[in-house]
């Protein structure tokens, strides 16, 4: 279920600082709340990452993306696993239109193991995938655990939106699964053949929520509403964009909608992007239904569903519905094994 983004304004800005220090928790959750209803897509400020951290982050990408094709090629997941390790994405005649480097929250199943993860469970955290790039490693984890600690509280806010108690959310999400994404756009150096091209496919993301930070020459970003028009998402050099994913979609039976979005190319044949989302979900056992207060008793539009069993359908279909871009043999590989174990 979706509903309309607002023309208006598709992404509102949402200062959620007096939230974080405790001094007003009934504007965000109420302005979440409406921003949750609508298009799916908000902003945040106030939520108290240091600066320096995102600087760290972009420079390492920066290094990345310098980095030789060979010592590339050894960087992506032996599994052939998506979201672990470095994933480039290719347009129809073969030139690389981004390239993604992922990590888990836990670097592989013995390290899940150590942190209290149920064997059943272990192995849904696939190995990570580090370069040798002095500093990379530092500057990922130290991102990622803020990240994840604000991921928590926009949970509690969701939870106060949904007029639930505040810790609502709290035991599913405390040994959560997220991951975290370093994601460039290079220059084409090169004109469009055709304006708009888009450079990453529109799709749903799959989890509870993303925190996206965002840099670069343009807007890429742009979301759909239900008459088929793209909006951009502006960039605020301090805001994360923060949109529902398809779990959350399920959890609220439909009243929180998850919202298509693509990425497009820069007519600038020199401009770029570069990214940091981070992928916020709940542990791989939890289950997750249409909650009770929003119709999950009387008329439930899911079936319940583990985070684990849903990451799976979440890479077949996302990989079905693209249209412009492809991922490299490895990526292919590992998604048609898991399409054919759902058969």
């Amino acid at each position: 279920m979706t509903r309309p983004v607002s023309v208006e304004n598709p992404v509102p800005l949402i200062d959620i600082g007096g939230f974080l220090a405790g001094t007003d928790l009934r504007t965000a959750p109420e302005q979440v709340g409406e921003a949750a209803t609508t298009s799916g897509f908000f902003q945040i400020a106030g939520h108290g990452i240091p600066m320096e951290l995102f600087d760290a982050c972009y420079a390492a990408g920066e290094e990345l993306g310098r980095l030789p094709e060979e010592v590339k090629r050894t960087l992506t997941s032996p599994s052939g696993h998506p979201y672990r390790g470095l994933r480039s994405n290719y347009d129809k005649n073969g030139w690389m239109c981004s390239e993604g480097f992922t990590v888990s929250r836990f670097d592989g199943p013995d390290d899940a193991r150590a942190h209290g993860v149920p064997e059943e469970y272990a192995g849904f955290f696939v190995e990570n995938v580090w370069p040798d790039v002095p500093g990379f490693r530092a500057a990922v984890e130290a991102l990622a655990a803020r990240t994840r600690e604000l991921g928590g509280r926009l949970m509690r806010i969701f939870a106060l939106a949904l007029d639930l108690p505040i810790d609502h959310f709290d035991a599913c999400t405390a040994v959560d699964s997220t991951t975290s994404t370093i994601r460039l756009y290079p220059a084409r150096h090169a004109p469009l053949e055709e304006d708009p091209t888009v450079i990453f496919d529109e799709h749903f993301d799959g989890g509870l929520l993303t925190m996206l930070h965002q840099r670069g020459t343009y807007e890429g970003l742009q979301i759909r509403n239900l008459d088929g028009e793209w909006f951009p998402v502006p960039v605020h050099p301090e805001a994360f964009v923060i949109n529902m994913g398809e779990l959350m979609t399920r959890w609220t039976n439909g009243n929180w909608p998850a919202t298509r979005h693509r990425v497009i190319a820069s007519s600038d044949p020199e401009g770029y992007r570069i990214t940091l989302p981070t992928f916020y979900n709940a542990a791989p056992g939890t289950v997750v239904s249409p909650l009770p207060s929003q119709g999950g008793l009387d008329r439930p539009l899911y079936e319940p569903v583990t985070v684990a069993e849903w990451e799976g359908r979440h890479i077949t279909s996302s990989h079905r519905e693209r249209e412009h871009t492809t991922s490299g043999e490895a990526n292919e590989a590992y998604v048609a094994r898991l399409a054919g174990a759902d058969k």
